[in-house]
């Protein structure tokens, strides 16, 4: 502060360094590197038989570099959510596949980084009551 006050003078030393400060922080908040955008809810729709028939929004765009994820729920006809279990196939995930857990809700993981981007890509949803009618939605990675 002195250093501040020798060089603006007094009446100004405390403005100038509050102005100071404030351009400091203005700059750190613009540059964020672990920034993240939004996930981006997916409502995955299960019939009477149990069965997933479809997701909406259907085949979103995900920002891999903000770390942007999927949040899946699963909803009845009319959009509720329900407490419905489901496993989704995934391939751009290494490892198992990601398993509802309470309320019908799973949320997808990081990307792996290796994962090429400006790519479509398919997973599978798969009811845990209704394994035999799987359904196959898209989704494309930016």
């Amino acid at each position: 502060m002195n250093t501040i006050r020798k060089q603006f003078g007094y009446p100004c030393g405390q403005a100038a360094a509050m102005v100071a400060v404030v351009s400091m922080l203005g700059a750190c908040a613009m540059i964020d590197p672990g920034s993240t955008k939004p996930d981006i809810p997916v409502k995955i729709t299960f019939d009477e038989s149990h069965c997933p028939i479809g997701v909406d929004p259907d085949n979103p765009t995900v920002d891999k570099a903000s770390n942007q994820r999927l949040a899946w729920q699963a909803v009845d006809g009319v959009g509720n959510p329900i407490d419905e279990g489901f496993t989704i196939w995934f391939d751009p995930f290494k490892g198992r596949p990601l398993t509802a857990g309470s309320k019908g809700y799973q949320k997808s993981p990081p990307f792996d980084r290796n994962t090429p981007v400006n790519v479509q890509y398919k997973y599978t949803v798969v009811g845990e009551r209704c394994p035999e009618k799987p359904f196959d939605p898209r989704f494309f990675l930016n």
